[in-house]
Parts: structure tokens; sequence; C-alpha cells
């Protein structure tokens, strides 16, 4: 997902002007701002009140083909883009806690393998360096 992430923020600028639509879908006890979603809006030009959510569990598992066993913790986010007659579709799907854990430990072993300045960092910069 941070790769992902880190390709949206450097090429996202490329389909401005374009028809974007932006769903993302959580849990449905999920009631924080979806923050992924909103850092994808801002990468293609897109205000964050233009993401479509979805927390209702029928309709992530008959529209987004969730599996009823991640319906309670889950992360979709689907990217629609065109411009007349063509188009591009991007998804990402994250199931259970698994990838987050697994996540977590790369950057922690990207900390301890890279000699590190005294200062705050972003991850973005561990994925742009190519150390994630």
């Amino acid at each position: 997902m941070l790769k992902f992430m880190g390709m949206l923020e450097r090429s996202g600028h490329l389909f401005h002007g374009h028809r974007i639509a932006l769903t993302e879908s959580h849990q449905a006890q999920k009631t924080s701002v979806p923050g992924t979603a909103v850092g994808m809006s801002h990468a293609l030009g897109l205000a964050a009140g233009d993401i479509r959510s979805v927390r209702s569990a029928e309709v992530q598992s008959r529209d987004l083909h969730i599996p009823k066993e991640h319906l309670g913790r889950h992360a979709y986010h689907r990217i629609d883009i065109g411009d007349g007659l063509c188009s591009l579709t991007l998804e990402t799907r994250v199931y259970g806690d698994a990838p987050y854990a697994d996540g977590v430990a790369r950057i922690v072993a990207a900390v301890r393998a890279h000699p590190l300045d005294n200062r705050i960092y972003s991850v973005m910069e561990f994925v742009h360096s190519g150390w994630l």
C-alpha cells in the first residue's frame, strides 16, 4: 500500500482534468476519516468530499466482493479514471491485521538497516528511497 501511495504522490497529477472516481471501504465500525483515501484524493486532485465511502456489509459483500470472513477487518480502495473512450481502474485490497503488522516490521527493519539523521522522517521517504 505504501508503494502504491508513493506512486500516486509522484504521478497522480498526470490525471488532473480526467474523470476520476474514488471509492473506499472499511469495516462498518470505522468512524474515523479514511486517511488513505484522503491522501489518494489529494494526489489525484480530488476534494475529500468526492470520496465514496462504503460501510454497509451487504454492499461490501455484493458489490465490492469483500469475502464475508473479512468484512470485520478490511481496507478497499478503487480509483476509476477515464477520458472518454479510454479508462483505467486501480484497486487495492487489504484483509485482516497481518498486512499491517508486516508493514510495521518492514519499517522497523528499514530503520535498523540505515543510518538516520536525528529528525522526523515520513514513511514515504523510506518508500522513495527504496528502503521498503
